[in-house]
């Protein structure tokens, strides 16, 4: 792939847990990085949201809050189901 030609992908990972199963799914394209790793943050403060409301905190879709993070990856911990992982990630994809 030519250097000037660079895809890059973000990428949603839930680990699964109990009886759930485990996916993962691409949630957008760019030639442009950074546009990808702005989205991520904007994600990822969508998924660490907390509610005070009881039947919400089980929720999986949010009250997580960063585990690890690195450059271009970061691993959500969920609040409440502590063995609950998810993950996004940008990372560069080959265009064919």
């Amino acid at each position: 792939m030519k250097e000037d030609n660079k895809m890059y992908a973000l990428t949603y990972c839930y680990e699964g847990v109990d009886d759930n199963q485990p996916y993962a799914v691409t949630l957008a394209v760019s030639s442009d990085k950074q546009k990808l790793l702005d989205e991520m943050e904007r994600c990822i403060d969508e998924d660490c949201r907390t509610s005070e409301d009881e039947d919400e905190m089980w929720e999986d879709d949010h009250n997580y809050s960063v585990w690890k993070s690195y450059d271009d990856e970061v691993y959500l911990q969920h609040n409440t189901r502590t063995n609950l992982y998810t993950n996004y990630k940008v990372h560069e994809v080959e265009v064919l």
